[in-house]
Parts: C-alpha cells; sequence; structure tokens
C-alpha cells in the first residue's frame, strides 16, 4: 500500500472483493399503471366560436393514486396552448377538468386489453356529444 489509502483515481482500497451500489440501495419501488380521463377546453376570442372539447384518456406510471392524480394535472397544464388560427383569432387550450384516475386492472397491454371503462344510465345524453353514436345505429 502507497503512503495513504487511496488510488490513483481516488478510490479507497478496501482489499479483494466488490461491494455493488446496489447493494446499499433501498427496494426498488414498483410503479402501477394507471388512466387518467382528461377533458380539455378550445375557447377563443372570435364573437361567433362555440367552446370545443377534448376528452383524453392518458397512459401514467406512479407510486400511488395521488402520485397518478398529480401527474394527470401536470400533464394537462403540459397540454395548454394558445395560437393564432388561420383567421388571425387567438385560440387557448386550458385542462378543464380531470374526470378520473384510476387503476389498471390488466397492465399486461396484450390484444383485447381492457384500459378504460365506466358505466352509465343516460345513453341519450351519452350520444347527444358523441357524434360516432348517429353513424353506427
Amino acid at each position: 500500500m502507497s503512503g495513504n489509502d487511496f488510488d490513483e483515481i481516488g478510490s479507497i482500497n478496501i482489499g479483494p472483493g466488490t461491494i455493488s451500489p446496489r447493494d446499499f440501495q433501498a427496494d426498488a419501488v414498483e410503479l402501477d399503471y394507471y388512466v387518467a380521463v382528461l377533458v380539455l377546453e378550445a375557447t377563443s376570442d372570435a364573437a361567433d366560436h362555440e367552446p370545443l372539447y377534448e376528452e383524453s384518456f392518458v397512459l401514467l406510471k406512479a407510486e400511488s393514486e395521488e402520485e397518478a392524480k398529480e401527474k394527470a394535472v401536470e400533464h394537462g397544464k403540459q397540454q395548454e396552448t394558445s395560437y393564432q388560427n388561420e383567421n388571425h383569432e387567438l385560440i387557448t387550450w386550458k385542462l378543464k377538468q380531470i374526470i378520473e384516475v384510476k387503476p389498471l386492472e390488466d397492465a399486461t397491454f396484450d390484444d383485447g386489453t381492457e384500459l378504460y371503462g365506466r358505466f352509465f344510465r343516460n345513453y341519450q345524453a351519452y350520444s347527444s356529444f358523441e357524434p360516432l353514436t348517429e353513424e353506427e345505429a
């Protein structure tokens, strides 16, 4: 051994054998998958503008449902933007609401895996805002 216990690269010589830094790390926390349903709203300074809404389903990985909710809000805020359309009208997209955040029951992502489902009783109300239901009838 030289005059000090350090070799050329500054590490301490502890003798034979190796120590992995992973041996000192806490057990890795397993992240769960969540799906968040967000609604964004587009507004405009145009006099004849009708609000436009986007329903967005977002996949999130988080340690807890609370963390997933925080990540959903963060994701929604990141989607907020303003721009001038082709008519030079200001369009502004804002996060309107986080509808729901829930864990995925089956995160295998095989063919046919359900990512999101919800129950409702009023199909007429649902079809009033879902234009695709009219085409299928």
